[in-house]
């Protein structure tokens, strides 16, 4: 048996090392679970969707509580099928791009995106319809700034 009072043992230090050993790192157990969030992250604004769409008072926040859960279910079966395929570690670099001209076009998308949901905000029916275009003004700015530090970062790692 195991001495553990005498922990200058040569048992003691013999057994911590097997167990060092044998630790799994965090970034495989993350790897893991990040499916399982991503997909009930993705279920929540899913039901939430339908939530809204069912109590709509106008043709607006119907069609947008529709389209936000159709995307998201979308969303949901692309990543799941990203997470049976292995290659749930490498989604961020997939919606990530690399050359200039993606970049240019990318970002005038997302400006036009940001600048859209901001005019839906303040255009807005509805508080459903402000809610979206604040979401997609924040998503377009987010996702930009997501983009310009990829690509400079990987400019100054081939330097």
């Amino acid at each position: 048996m195991l001495d553990l009072d005498h922990p200058e043992s040569d048992e003691m230090r013999a057994r911590i090392a097997e167990v060092e050993a044998n630790r799994i790192p965090m970034s495989e157990v993350m790897s893991w679970f990040a499916p399982w969030v991503v997909a009930a992250i993705l279920v929540v604004a899913c039901l939430g969707a339908l939530w809204c769409a069912s109590r709509a008072s106008d043709n607006l926040t119907y069609a947008i509580g529709m389209i936000g859960a159709f995307l998201a279910l979308i969303a949901l079966i692309w990543e799941a099928g990203t997470a049976l395929s292995g290659g749930i570690g490498n989604l961020s670099l997939q919606v990530l791009v690399d050359d200039e001209l993606s970049l240019i076009v990318l970002m005038v998308l997302l400006g036009v995106l940001a600048l859209g949901g901001l005019m839906l905000a303040a255009h807005g029916p509805s508080p459903t319809a402000n809610g979206v275009g604040y979401g997609l003004s924040i998503f377009g700015i987010v996702f930009a700034f997501a983009n310009l530090k990829h690509y400079f970062d990987r400019l100054e790692a081939g330097r």
